[in-house]
C-alpha cells in the first residue's frame, strides 16, 4: 500500500483527538512523532506504546513521544505535516512553538475545536495553515499511554474527519491530508471550512458544557428530555447568532436550522423531530463517553468554555443578540472550575432559571 504522505507526521499535543490520530497512524504505518506536556503520558508510550481502546478492539501503535522540551529536534526532521492537537486555551504559544522549530515547508493542520485557524495562522503563516474537523470521535484518554473510543468507526455515516484550506479551494495538499486521516475514520476534503467549523461549534456548545456540568455521560445528555430540551434552546441560540455573523448551515444533527429554532419557540412537532435527532446521534455511541468539559472538571483543569458556550455568549453580546442559555452554563462552568459549584444533574435547575 502507497502511503499518502511521504515524511514524518507530528502531533503536537497528546489529549484524546492526538492520541487517537497518533496510534492510528502509526498503526496503518506512518512514523509519528507525538509531542506532549505529559510526563507520565510520554513515559507510558516509549515504555509499552500507546494503545487505543475502541468498540472494534484494542490495538497498541509504535508512536515515538516526546516531551515538550525535545520540540527543538523538529528542525532536523523530514516533517509531511503537523496537527495542532492541544487545548483551546494553549494555542498561541503551540502554533509558536511550531513556528519556531517546525520545517518551513511543512503545512501545519489545526485539528481542534472552535475557530483558532487565524490564530494559528498569525504565527506559522497563513499559506501554510489547514483545518481539519474531527466529528463524533468520543474519545478520552483512560491514562497514561491509553486512549479509549466511546464510538465506532463508521458510525456517523460520512465524512468524520473534514479537512480543508482557509481560502476555500481544493488542493493536492488538502487531499493527501484527507486520505491521510482515512487511517483513523472516514474522511473528506472541505470547501467550506469556515462554515463547518460554525456547524462543529454548534454541536459541540449543545452537550460538552452541558454534560461537564451535570456529570451525565454524552449519550444520557442526548437521550434525556430535560438535557435534550437544553440542548434545542442551545441550538436556537448559536444558529441565530451564526447567521448574524454571516454562517448559512445546511443542517446541524441531520435537521435544517430553522427545525432547532422552530422547536426552541415550541413547535411540538419540530421539537419532536430535534429529539428524533439527537437520539440518532446517541444511538452510534457505546456507554461511557464524556465530553471534554466533564473530564476536564473531574481532573480540576481548565475547561475551553471560553471558546464555546462562552464564545457564543459574547459574540451574541457584542451584536446586541441574546444567548442567555449560553451565558448562564458558561457562567455555572466557571463557579465549577473554582470549586464554588457541585457538578451533577441538579445544576439543571439554576440553567433553566
Amino acid at each position: 500500500m502507497t502511503l499518502p504522505v511521504s515524511g514524518r507526521v507530528v502531533l503536537l499535543g497528546g489529549g484524546a483527538v492526538g492520541s487517537l490520530v497518533a496510534g492510528g497512524l502509526a498503526t496503518a504505518g506512518h512514523d509519528v512523532v507525538l509531542i506532549d506536556g505529559w510526563p507520565e503520558h510520554v513515559r507510558a508510550i516509549r515504555a509499552q506504546g500507546l494503545t487505543v481502546d475502541a468498540p472494534e478492539g484494542r490495538q497498541t501503535a509504535a508512536v515515538e513521544a516526546w516531551d515538550l522540551g525535545e520540540a527543538h529536534r523538529l528542525r532536523d526532521l523530514d516533517v509531511a505535516v503537523a496537527f495542532l492537537t492541544v487545548k483551546l486555551y494553549d494555542t498561541d504559544w503551540a502554533a509558536a512553538l511550531l513556528a519556531t522549530w517546525l520545517p518551513p515547508t511543512a503545512p501545519v493542520v489545526t485539528l481542534q475545536n472552535a475557530l483558532v485557524e487565524e490564530r494559528v495562522a498569525r504565527a506559522v503563516g497563513w499559506g501554510r495553515t489547514l483545518g481539519a474537523i474531527g466529528a463524533g470521535l468520543n474519545v478520552f484518554m483512560a491514562g497514561p499511554g491509553v486512549v479509549r473510543r466511546a464510538g465506532r468507526r463508521g458510525a456517523a455515516g460520512g465524512a468524520v474527519f473534514k479537512v480543508g484550506e482557509l481560502h476555500g479551494r481544493r488542493t493536492p495538499r488538502a487531499e493527501r491530508i484527507a486520505a491521510l486521516l482515512s487511517a483513523v475514520d472516514a474522511s473528506a476534503v472541505t470547501t467550506d471550512l469556515w462554515t463547518e467549523r460554525w456547524a462543529k461549534l454548534c454541536a459541540n456548545t449543545m452537550t460538552t458544557g452541558l454534560s461537564g456540568l451535570t456529570g451525565l455521560s454524552l449519550i444520557e445528555v442526548y437521550t434525556r428530555v430535560d438535557t435534550a430540551g437544553v440542548a434545542v434552546q442551545l441550538a436556537a441560540e448559536a444558529i441565530a447568532l451564526g447567521a448574524a455573523l454571516g454562517f448559512r448551515l445546511e443542517t446541524l444533527f441531520g435537521i435544517p436550522p430553522r427545525v432547532w429554532c422552530d422547536a426552541a419557540a415550541g413547535n411540538a412537532a419540530a421539537l419532536t423531530t430535534a429529539l428524533d435527532a439527537l437520539a440518532r446521534q446517541a444511538a452510534g455511541m457505546v456507554e461511557g463517553g464524556m465530553s471534554g468539559t466533564l473530564q476536564d472538571l473531574r481532573k480540576g483543569r481548565p475547561t475551553e468554555v471560553a471558546f464555546f458556550n462562552g464564545f457564543i455568549a459574547g459574540e451574541a453580546e457584542r451584536l446586541g443578540l441574546a444567548a442567555p442559555t449560553h451565558a448562564r452554563i458558561a457562567a455555572l462552568i466557571r463557579e465549577a472550575e473554582r470549586g464554588r459549584l457541585a457538578i451533577g444533574p441538579h445544576t439543571l435547575e439554576r440553567i433553566l432559571r
